[in-house]
């Protein structure tokens, strides 16, 4: 692979103890992070490495997946939790909350690989850097960045100055690898959110503001049916006790993917009615609301133990969402974008709300991005559905996710897990 000017001078450039790579998606961050990590574990000090993400999973997609083809090794399983290489011992350490803490206390360390720096919480950082204790000890990490009150740019990225610390800020045209083509693609499936634009196509810190889909619009919903022979039937569901109850029932027809219709709701507010519902009465009001519709999958807030048994009492094939909410907002927001994600117009309150859904500013003052959490239930059962297409798309989301990319995984990994295969003569 050529490297540009800017990944050289930051390979040669990063020899103080913390070194941080920032900036757009897809920049060359992460190819020239890697490369300098190698070069300190297979010829620096002596002594433990760690690679760190969010997940487990994500470690073994970003990273150890790349390093192994640096290196031309077999990868090691992803339910191990350290390998060996170069005779160091690399340990492997998901850090998606605070109590990931707990996972390093006792650790001596010569190296660390931080992938997602952004998204490790902020105790668990600096318990790492105290595990840094070996004379010449270095950390490498990559970011996008976030909002501009973020605890990594406040504490550390600011005061390079201060710190024995290294960092270089990399935007798109920085990758030598990226055809123009694939360059316009991205831009454009990030014009119509401008912080996310800025942070990831302009690697700058931006503030989170104002509408979460600034893009939703008339073009995202429809009216006449038009939609042929969905084969594919997929239910989000948001439950609540004192919160209403709320549920999105999406169609495809994989002729049309990455295409989504959002074609029925279901809404229960218990304090707009005379009285509340058991679990059990709301579990057979789902049942008949679905039962004209072949569904594969109802996707539960994760939280709802008690309610999803009684789904299962019922027979309905039920399965935790993925309760990411910021990926899970850049991938519906990327359907959205795209005009990939169409509503039913009679579906009248899930699309007010997301024409009102809307940051937090007092979040933002804390360097979060963070919703404001009112009039918002069908919203998070459409993030619950729209996150679980494809399979590729569970877990720890890229940020540079396209819909290409997503298509490209839908027909080349996931079309019999999404029920779509060979044999029904699509493809």
């Amino acid at each position: 692979m050529n490297q540009s000017p800017k990944q050289l001078k930051s390979i040669a450039e990063s020899t103080a103890r913390l070194n941080i790579w920032q900036g757009a998606v897809r920049s060359g961050k992460t190819y020239s992070s890697i490369f300098r990590f190698l070069q300190a574990i297979r010829h620096g000090i002596p002594g433990d490495a760690m690679i760190v993400g969010v997940s487990r999973e994500s470690i073994q997609r970003n990273i150890v997946s790349e390093l192994c083809k640096f290196v031309g090794c077999p990868e090691p399983s992803s339910k191990n939790n350290e390998t060996k290489m170069f005779g160091r011992k690399i340990h492997f350490v998901g850090a998606s909350d605070e109590r990931a803490v707990s996972k390093i206390q006792g650790s001596t360390l010569a190296y660390s690989y931080v992938d997602e720096a952004t998204r490790i919480p902020a105790p668990f950082f600096k318990m790492l850097l105290s595990r840094l204790s070996i004379t010449g000890a270095q950390l490498f990490a990559t970011c996008n960045p976030e909002a501009p009150r973020h605890w990594l740019k406040k504490d550390f990225l600011d005061r390079e100055s201060d710190l024995n610390l290294r960092t270089w800020r990399f935007t798109l045209d920085d990758n030598p690898s990226l055809s123009e083509e694939y360059k316009e693609n991205l831009k454009a499936e990030y014009q119509g959110h401008p912080a996310w634009y800025q942070r990831y196509i302009k690697g700058e810190w931006a503030v989170a503001q104002g509408l979460v889909y600034d893009s939703f619009d008339q073009d995202n919903i429809y009216d006449q049916e038009s939609y042929s022979n969905p084969t594919f039937y997929a239910v989000g569901l948001d439950y609540g006790i004192t919160n209403p109850t709320a549920a999105v029932l999406g169609a495809i027809n994989p002729r049309q993917w990455p295409q989504i219709r959002i074609i029925d709701t279901y809404y229960f507010d218990a304090s707009q009615s005379s009285r509340s519902k058991t679990n059990s009465e709301l579990a057979e009001d789902i049942k008949k609301w679905l039962e004209a519709y072949p569904v594969k999958t109802i996707y539960v807030d994760p939280s709802a133990a008690s309610f999803k048994l009684e789904l299962q009492r019922l027979k309905l094939p039920v399965k935790d969402a993925v309760n990411d909410v910021l990926n899970g907002i850049q991938i519906v927001g990327k359907f959205i974008g795209g005009k990939n994600l169409l509503i039913k117009k009679s579906c009248k309150k899930l699309i007010e709300e997301l024409y009102s859904y809307s940051w937090d500013p007092k979040a933002a003052d804390r360097g979060e991005d963070r919703p404001i959490k009112s009039n918002d239930h069908l919203s998070d059962s459409l993030r619950y559905l729209i996150s679980a297409f494809p399979k590729g798309t569970f877990g720890e989301i890229d940020k540079d996710l396209s819909i290409a990319a997503i298509r490209q995984r839908a027909y080349n990994e996931n079309l019999n897990d999404m029920g779509f295969n060979s044999e029904m003569g699509y493809f």
